[in-house]
């Protein structure tokens, strides 16, 4: 009986102590949680965080006021405007230099395109004249290449002007003696038609010709017209140039002319105050002499 008591004893115990963990909260404390409050952020700003704010943007205001009227009071200055009109004529001096360069490069192509044209088109010359003096020449000849058909009212759909076909070994031309009367009627038909065929040629390459001489006129116009104005330019630049070189001395011996005049103003008007000061010395002289006695008003003690 007594090993029993205390373990009943111990046993009561933790029950008690399981009840109590597992009992509600009480009153105080679930009063507690609930009067607290979650704390509220606040996005008023202080005033004189708000006046400084002000000032500060007031001070900015200022100075930007400032550098503008200091800015404009600097352009409506003689010096600004000087500073600007030689901008602009700096200015406009650059773009007429690009416009020059550009002209000039334009020129160039120009020249270089009107040779190379004028160069093709005697290259061309040449060889359509040699086609034309020797095609019908030999038309009057055979050829190993030909193929010649004993209907004479048959048609050949090549080209009279095209050459023989290459081959190994190489075709050749030649006039027999005696002319069968295909043969003569191949070559009479030929040659009417190389004749025919080589005056279109030549008719077709003197208008491209014509038409050629034409551009290339042109072109040499433009190069010519160039070349007049970059002469006029460089005419108009050196007067230019000696009318203000002429206009700059002008303005230096004006400013060195202005001091000048005002240090003349300077001195005429310090010549009565220098005179005036001497009077004053002078006058401070006589007063501050003391005053000496006779010898008669001497008194004797």
């Amino acid at each position: 009986m007594s090993s029993e008591e205390p373990a009943l004893a111990q046993d009561t115990q933790v029950e008690t102590k399981e009840s109590k963990t597992h009992e509600p909260p009480t009153a105080p404390a679930a009063m507690s949680t609930a009067n607290k409050k979650r704390p509220k952020i606040d996005f008023t700003v202080p005033t004189g965080e708000r006046k400084r704010g002000k000032s500060m943007f007031g001070i900015v205001l200022g100075t930007l006021n400032k550098a503008k009227l200091e800015d404009k009071e600097r352009n409506a200055s003689e010096a600004a405007k000087k500073r600007q009109l030689l901008e602009q004529r700096l200015q406009a001096k650059l773009r007429k230099e690009t416009d020059s360069v550009r002209r000039a490069e334009e020129a160039k192509k120009d020249k270089t395109t009107a040779n190379r044209k004028e160069e093709e088109l005697q290259l061309k010359d040449s060889i359509y004249k040699l086609r034309r003096v020797r095609l019908p020449l030999l038309s009057n000849f055979l050829s190993t290449s030909d193929v010649i058909s004993s209907d004479p009212s048959s048609t050949s759909n090549t080209d009279p002007l095209t050459p023989p076909p290459r081959s190994h070994p190489p075709p050749l031309y030649y006039r027999p003696v005696l002319l069968t009367p295909a043969q003569e009627a191949f070559l009479f038909k030929r040659k009417a038609e190389v004749l025919e065929a080589t005056e279109k040629e030549w008719l077709a390459f003197r208008e491209e010709r014509m038409a050629g001489i034409d551009d290339i006129k042109q072109l040499r116009q433009r190069v010519a017209e160039e070349e007049t104005r970059q002469r006029k330019d460089r005419e108009v630049n050196k007067e230019t140039t000696r009318e203000e070189g002429v206009a700059e001395n002008k303005e230096m011996e004006e400013e060195i002319k202005e001091p000048d005049s005002a240090m003349e103003v300077d001195e005429e008007r310090s010549e009565p105050e220098a005179r005036k000061e001497d009077s004053r010395e002078s006058d401070r002289k006589d007063d501050s002499a003391p005053m000496q006695a006779d010898d008669e008003d001497a008194v004797e003690y």
